[in-house]
Protein backbone atom coordinates (compact mmCIF):
# COMPACT_ATOMS: atom_id res chain seq x y z
CA UNK A 1 0.00 0.00 0.00
CA UNK A 2 2.85 2.39 0.69
CA UNK A 3 3.89 2.73 -3.01
CA UNK A 4 0.30 3.79 -3.88
CA UNK A 5 0.26 6.75 -1.44
CA UNK A 6 2.92 8.84 -3.27
CA UNK A 7 1.16 8.20 -6.60
CA UNK A 8 -2.19 9.35 -5.19
CA UNK A 9 -0.57 12.38 -3.60
CA UNK A 10 1.11 13.27 -6.90
CA UNK A 11 -2.23 12.87 -8.75
CA UNK A 12 -3.98 15.21 -6.28
CA UNK A 13 -1.20 17.79 -6.57
CA UNK A 14 -1.19 17.65 -10.39
CA UNK A 15 -4.99 17.94 -10.51
CA UNK A 16 -4.92 20.97 -8.21
CA UNK A 17 -2.09 22.56 -10.18
CA UNK A 18 -3.92 21.99 -13.48
CA UNK A 19 -7.12 23.58 -12.16
CA UNK A 20 -5.15 26.56 -10.82
CA UNK A 21 -3.19 26.95 -14.06
CA UNK A 22 -6.27 26.82 -16.31
CA UNK A 23 -8.15 29.29 -14.09
CA UNK A 24 -5.27 31.74 -14.55
CA UNK A 25 -5.12 31.13 -18.29
CA UNK A 26 -8.87 31.29 -18.85
CA UNK A 27 -10.79 33.34 -16.28
CA UNK A 28 -14.46 32.62 -15.59
CA UNK A 29 -15.56 35.40 -17.97
CA UNK A 30 -14.26 36.28 -21.42
CA UNK A 31 -15.15 38.65 -24.25
CA UNK A 32 -15.05 38.50 -28.01
CA UNK A 33 -15.05 41.79 -29.91
CA UNK A 34 -14.56 43.07 -33.43
CA UNK A 35 -15.43 45.86 -35.85
CA UNK A 36 -18.26 44.92 -38.18
CA UNK A 37 -19.74 46.43 -41.32
CA UNK A 38 -23.52 46.84 -41.04
CA UNK A 39 -25.67 47.61 -44.08
CA UNK A 40 -28.67 49.84 -43.42
CA UNK A 41 -31.99 49.57 -45.27
CA UNK A 42 -30.98 52.43 -47.61
CA UNK A 43 -27.75 50.57 -48.62
CA UNK A 44 -25.44 52.77 -46.50
CA UNK A 45 -22.75 50.82 -44.69
CA UNK A 46 -21.66 51.83 -41.20
CA UNK A 47 -18.94 50.38 -38.99
CA UNK A 48 -19.86 49.27 -35.51
CA UNK A 49 -17.74 47.87 -32.72
CA UNK A 50 -19.42 44.94 -31.00
CA UNK A 51 -18.26 43.24 -27.81
CA UNK A 52 -19.98 40.14 -26.47
CA UNK A 53 -19.30 38.91 -22.93
CA UNK A 54 -19.55 35.27 -21.91
CA UNK A 55 -19.46 33.28 -18.70
CA UNK A 56 -17.25 30.24 -19.07
CA UNK A 57 -19.11 26.94 -18.62
CA UNK A 58 -16.06 24.69 -18.36
CA UNK A 59 -12.28 24.86 -18.65
CA UNK A 60 -12.24 22.86 -21.86
CA UNK A 61 -12.98 23.63 -24.62
CA UNK A 62 -11.62 27.14 -24.30
CA UNK A 63 -14.59 29.00 -25.83
CA UNK A 64 -17.40 27.15 -24.05
CA UNK A 65 -19.44 30.02 -22.59
CA UNK A 66 -22.92 31.38 -21.98
CA UNK A 67 -23.64 34.78 -23.58
CA UNK A 68 -24.22 37.34 -20.81
CA UNK A 69 -23.99 40.84 -22.32
CA UNK A 70 -23.39 42.82 -25.50
CA UNK A 71 -21.86 46.26 -25.98
CA UNK A 72 -22.11 48.24 -29.21
CA UNK A 73 -20.40 51.41 -30.29
CA UNK A 74 -20.79 53.37 -33.51
CA UNK A 75 -20.62 56.89 -34.90
CA UNK A 76 -24.19 58.23 -34.82
CA UNK A 77 -23.11 61.44 -36.57
CA UNK A 78 -23.76 64.98 -35.37
CA UNK A 79 -24.97 66.08 -32.91
CA UNK A 80 -24.67 62.77 -30.98
CA UNK A 81 -21.24 61.61 -32.13
CA UNK A 82 -19.91 58.28 -30.85
CA UNK A 83 -22.67 56.23 -29.21
CA UNK A 84 -21.82 53.34 -26.86
CA UNK A 85 -24.25 51.23 -24.87
CA UNK A 86 -24.19 47.88 -23.04
CA UNK A 87 -27.09 45.45 -22.81
CA UNK A 88 -27.08 42.82 -20.07
CA UNK A 89 -28.72 39.55 -21.12
CA UNK A 90 -29.45 40.86 -24.62
CA UNK A 91 -27.79 40.68 -28.00
CA UNK A 92 -27.99 43.38 -30.66
CA UNK A 93 -29.69 42.17 -33.84
CA UNK A 94 -30.51 45.42 -35.66
CA UNK A 95 -29.06 48.89 -36.05
CA UNK A 96 -30.96 51.20 -38.37
CA UNK A 97 -31.38 54.88 -39.11
CA UNK A 98 -34.24 56.91 -40.53
CA UNK A 99 -35.09 60.62 -40.26
CA UNK A 100 -32.11 61.25 -37.93
CA UNK A 101 -33.34 58.63 -35.45
CA UNK A 102 -31.24 55.53 -34.74
CA UNK A 103 -33.00 52.26 -33.92
CA UNK A 104 -31.45 49.36 -32.02
CA UNK A 105 -33.25 46.00 -32.01
CA UNK A 106 -32.39 43.51 -29.29
CA UNK A 107 -32.87 39.77 -28.91
CA UNK A 108 -32.65 37.85 -25.67
CA UNK A 109 -29.44 35.95 -25.10
CA UNK A 110 -29.44 32.37 -23.88
CA UNK A 111 -29.00 33.69 -20.34
CA UNK A 112 -32.26 35.69 -20.44
CA UNK A 113 -35.44 33.63 -20.50
CA UNK A 114 -38.73 35.54 -20.81
CA UNK A 115 -39.96 37.13 -17.60
CA UNK A 116 -43.36 35.46 -18.14
CA UNK A 117 -44.03 32.27 -20.15
CA UNK A 118 -44.67 33.21 -23.77
CA UNK A 119 -43.34 36.76 -23.31
CA UNK A 120 -40.78 37.06 -26.09
CA UNK A 121 -41.53 40.67 -27.10
CA UNK A 122 -38.30 42.04 -28.51
CA UNK A 123 -37.19 45.44 -27.28
CA UNK A 124 -36.42 48.17 -29.79
CA UNK A 125 -34.75 51.37 -28.67
CA UNK A 126 -34.75 54.72 -30.43
CA UNK A 127 -31.79 57.10 -30.15
CA UNK A 128 -33.15 60.58 -30.83
CA UNK A 129 -31.02 63.41 -32.31
CA UNK A 130 -30.88 65.08 -28.88
CA UNK A 131 -29.31 61.91 -27.41
CA UNK A 132 -32.41 60.68 -25.56
CA UNK A 133 -33.07 56.93 -25.68
CA UNK A 134 -36.71 55.89 -25.81
CA UNK A 135 -38.75 52.86 -26.81
CA UNK A 136 -41.23 53.04 -29.69
CA UNK A 137 -44.88 52.97 -28.65
CA UNK A 138 -44.94 49.42 -30.00
CA UNK A 139 -42.83 47.34 -32.35
CA UNK A 140 -45.46 47.76 -35.08
CA UNK A 141 -44.68 51.49 -35.16
CA UNK A 142 -41.17 50.88 -36.49
CA UNK A 143 -40.51 52.06 -40.03
CA UNK A 144 -41.73 49.51 -42.58
CA UNK A 145 -38.34 49.57 -44.34
CA UNK A 146 -36.72 47.71 -41.43
CA UNK A 147 -37.20 44.16 -42.68
CA UNK A 148 -33.77 42.58 -42.09
CA UNK A 149 -31.66 41.82 -39.08
CA UNK A 150 -28.30 43.34 -39.98
CA UNK A 151 -25.94 42.61 -37.07
CA UNK A 152 -24.24 39.21 -37.17
CA UNK A 153 -25.87 36.92 -34.59
CA UNK A 154 -24.11 35.02 -31.84
CA UNK A 155 -24.03 31.83 -33.90
CA UNK A 156 -22.85 29.14 -33.77
CA UNK A 157 -21.63 30.38 -30.39
CA UNK A 158 -18.37 31.73 -29.03
CA UNK A 159 -16.25 28.99 -30.57
CA UNK A 160 -17.53 29.91 -34.04
CA UNK A 161 -17.07 33.64 -33.46
CA UNK A 162 -13.58 33.39 -31.93
CA UNK A 163 -11.82 33.74 -35.34
CA UNK A 164 -13.34 37.25 -35.66
CA UNK A 165 -11.91 38.43 -32.32
CA UNK A 166 -10.02 41.72 -32.72
CA UNK A 167 -10.57 41.85 -36.49
CA UNK A 168 -12.51 43.93 -39.02
CA UNK A 169 -15.43 41.87 -40.35
CA UNK A 170 -16.37 43.01 -43.86
CA UNK A 171 -19.89 42.59 -45.22
CA UNK A 172 -19.18 39.68 -47.65
CA UNK A 173 -17.34 37.69 -44.97
CA UNK A 174 -20.11 38.37 -42.46
CA UNK A 175 -22.86 37.26 -44.85
CA UNK A 176 -20.93 34.07 -45.69
CA UNK A 177 -20.57 33.23 -42.00
CA UNK A 178 -24.23 34.09 -41.34
CA UNK A 179 -25.40 31.84 -44.19
CA UNK A 180 -23.30 28.95 -42.85
CA UNK A 181 -24.51 29.49 -39.25
CA UNK A 182 -28.08 30.83 -39.23
CA UNK A 183 -29.60 31.91 -35.94
CA UNK A 184 -31.82 29.88 -33.68
CA UNK A 185 -35.06 31.87 -33.98
CA UNK A 186 -37.26 31.25 -37.00
CA UNK A 187 -36.95 34.05 -39.52
CA UNK A 188 -34.09 35.89 -37.83
CA UNK A 189 -31.70 35.36 -40.74
CA UNK A 190 -33.50 37.43 -43.32
CA UNK A 191 -36.68 39.09 -42.15
CA UNK A 192 -37.91 40.73 -38.99
CA UNK A 193 -41.37 39.37 -39.66
CA UNK A 194 -43.59 39.67 -36.65
CA UNK A 195 -41.59 41.32 -33.93
CA UNK A 196 -42.50 38.77 -31.29
CA UNK A 197 -41.47 35.16 -30.88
Amino acid sequence: MKPLAPTLLLAVILTGFSAWFFSLQWPSRFTLEWDEEVQLHDARIINIHIKRSYERQSLLPRWNGLHRATEISFDAGPPIGRFTMSFDAYDVALIENKDQVWYVGLTRSASAPPTRPGDWQLPFLMLKPDGRITEPVNAGSLPAEFIKWNVMPDTPGPEGLAPFHNTQVRLPEKMRHWAEHPGTHPGDVVRLGSRTY
